[in-house]
């Protein structure tokens, strides 16, 4: 199986992922702009929100293993803060914190070497040993299906006040759920 990387993909992502014995992460493509390849929704307090991690200027038909993350702004910072914000009273969000700060303290230089090991951290999370390596050449297929799709709803902190929000980062189904995130995601 092929998949675009993600930052934190959303849950439908992964559930294609937990598919596959074998996964290359499509490296070699003309990196697409507002996508999940540098974006996570969580769920805030006052519904979605919306994280974008800023990337260096991108040239024409620039492949997504050159683009390079930029830290001019403090967005590692902001990213944290909304973390915390967003999931600091969940149930297991004390549990994972210790194994989510190091990736807003650390600075990669390419998006997708980011993404690479957090996808590792997920996979690690959810039990799966899925072998996951990058694309040797481009090959072309639809790799923007993998952000849609039916998701299980599970408990959610906000749910109360926002309803259900389906499709949100991986992030949130691990800090709502734990270790019974590997059964519901299936």
């Amino acid at each position: 199986m092929v998949l675009p990387t993600a930052y934190w993909g959303p849950i439908s992502y992964y559930q294609s992922l937990l598919k596959a014995d074998t996964v290359a992460i499509e490296q070699w493509e003309s990196f697409p702009k507002q996508t999940y390849r540098n974006r996570m929704l969580i769920a805030g307090a006052n519904g979605p929100q919306l994280l974008s991690i800023p990337v260096g200027k991108c040239e024409s038909k620039q492949y997504t293993k050159d683009v390079k993350i930029s830290y001019q702004s403090k967005w590692q910072h902001q990213h944290w803060m909304a973390l915390v914000s967003a999931y600091q009273h969940t149930p297991y969000f004390l549990y994972y914190e210790d194994l989510f700060r190091p990736f807003y303290e650390k600075q990669y230089t390419f998006l997708i070497d980011l993404n690479e090991e957090i996808n590792a951290l997920v996979m690690r999370l959810l039990s799966h040993k899925s072998t996951i390596g990058r694309t040797q050449e481009w090959v072309k297929n639809d790799l923007e299906k993998y952000w849609q799709g039916n998701t299980p709803n599970y408990y959610q902190i906000f749910a109360d006040k926002c309803g259900f929000q389906p499709n949100l980062s991986i992030m949130d189904m691990l800090c709502n759920m734990g270790v019974e995130s590997q059964l519901i995601i299936k």
